[in-house]
């Protein structure tokens, strides 16, 4: 159903790259980071808008070739065992087919999406080895779709909307230090509120390439369970990232 599926891409593509916690620190001031990445990611499950729903499987190939803009970046400060965290991504992405091979009709498919995921964390457990941090917080959703039909006799709109929701999530997250400017990370959380169930895991390495910078390499799958308001989306997104970490 294409329909359907340019309609699945526009909805869910969103990406949050983990970035890099730096250590726990022994004084009262501020240390913030903030991360750039891209998120390279399939896309599987079934989505739709105003009845028309349909079964997806993309790979990150297919949802990168629709993609317009993507932006994303994490910010966190911490001080002592307290952190603070911004994760923000906006999307725009676009899609053009023919209604079937030989027509003159073509289908539009139009999305802009916001998520901002802000969290505030404690740090349970400081080691040598690294630590472990409890995350809470929550996750906001706002795609805007429009679809539409474009012919000789002129435009016709199909489906358009937006929705906007927010989810309570609570995590773990425990980092490890396995080596000299190596630094590894393992986070989960899970959640619900305005979907029926949201969850991610997500492990990540990373090198520091200096004492202001380190490169960050993750996989990371984000699940999402929504039907509400004529809107189904219960899918997930998987996929490898890559950040620059930037300190301050």
């Amino acid at each position: 159903m294409r329909v359907g599926l340019a309609v699945s891409i526009a909805l869910c593509v969103t990406v949050v790259f983990p970035g890099r916690t730096a250590r726990a620190q022994a004084d009262d001031e501020w240390h913030v980071s903030l991360t750039p990445y891209a998120w390279l990611a399939g896309l599987s499950g079934r989505i739709g808008i105003a009845g028309g729903i349909a079964d997806v499987d993309l790979s990150p190939g297919d949802v990168l070739s629709n993609t317009d803009i993507s932006v994303s970046a994490l910010l966190e400060a911490r001080r002592n065992r307290w952190l603070v965290r911004l994760n923000t991504t906006y999307m725009s992405m676009s899609d053009r087919r023919a209604v079937e091979e030989g027509s003159e009709s073509t289908v539009i498919f139009e999305h802009n999406q916001t998520i901002l995921e802000p969290e505030i964390g404690y740090t349970a457990l400081t080691a040598d080895w690294g630590g472990i941090d409890l995350l809470a917080g929550g996750r906001y959703w706002h795609p805007k779709v429009d679809v539409s039909a474009e012919s000789p006799n002129g435009d016709l709109p199909i489906a358009s909307g937006s929705r906007s929701w927010i989810d309570g999530i609570g995590g773990v997250r425990v980092r490890l230090n396995p080596a000299e400017r190596w630094h590894m990370t393992a986070m989960g959380d899970a959640g619900a509120g305005g979907s029926k169930l949201t969850w991610q895991a997500v492990g990540s390495v990373g090198y520091d390439l200096s004492h202001c910078c380190s490169l960050d390499a993750a996989y990371r799958h984000l699940d999402i369970d929504y039907d509400r308001d004529a809107l189904v989306n219960d899918s997930h997104l998987s996929g490898f990232a890559l950040g620059i970490g930037i300190r301050f």
